[in-house]
């Protein structure tokens, strides 16, 4: 009994790692995201409509967030633009304030790794309301300062020394 009880508590723990695991694993296979390169992307000005806001994992981050959100926009060709906004729950509050059939105005940029019609936004406009994520570096603005004032970063809660954890 007491062996089955290990082996079943280890397989629970291994399963819940590797699914962790993979969960996590995203982006587009660069080691560094666009704020890093010394050569950024040019940024493009779209306006459409908004479609769908998509919450879900993302393939198009380099982040550590697995969740991201997206809009679709359908601009006045009628061509349909995925708009990568950023980790979920860092725009919660900014995608509360949009609505499907909402004109929006986005900057946005892409490299060649994105696929055709996919954007990452810079800045949002709509009505009056312009907001900023990313600034003139392309660095989020949700990652201004280590952690997004949700601690440490990776090693959130434990003290750091001179790179050591």
């Amino acid at each position: 009994m007491k062996n089955a009880i290990i082996a079943m508590t280890t397989a629970v723990v291994l399963g819940g790692w590797f699914a962790g695991a993979a969960y996590a694993q995203k982006g587009m296979g660069d080691a560094e995201g666009v704020a890093q390169q010394t050569e950024k992307p040019e940024c493009v000005s779209l306006t459409g409509k908004i479609l769908e806001i998509k919450t879900g994992p993302c393939k198009s981050a380099t982040g550590r967030s697995p969740i991201g959100t997206h809009l679709i926009l359908e601009n006045s060709d009628e061509q349909k633009l995925n708009i990568h906004l950023g980790p979920a729950d860092a725009l919660a509050e900014i995608v509360k304030n949009l609505t499907i059939g909402q004109e929006i105005t986005v900057k946005a940029f892409r490299t060649d790794k994105h696929k055709e019609h996919h954007y990452v936004a810079v800045l949002l406009t709509y009505g009056e309301t312009t907001i900023e994520l990313r600034d003139d570096s392309l660095r989020p603005v949700w990652a201004q300062q280590r952690g997004s004032g949700r601690g440490l970063g990776w090693h959130r809660g434990r003290m750091q020394r001179r790179g050591r954890f």
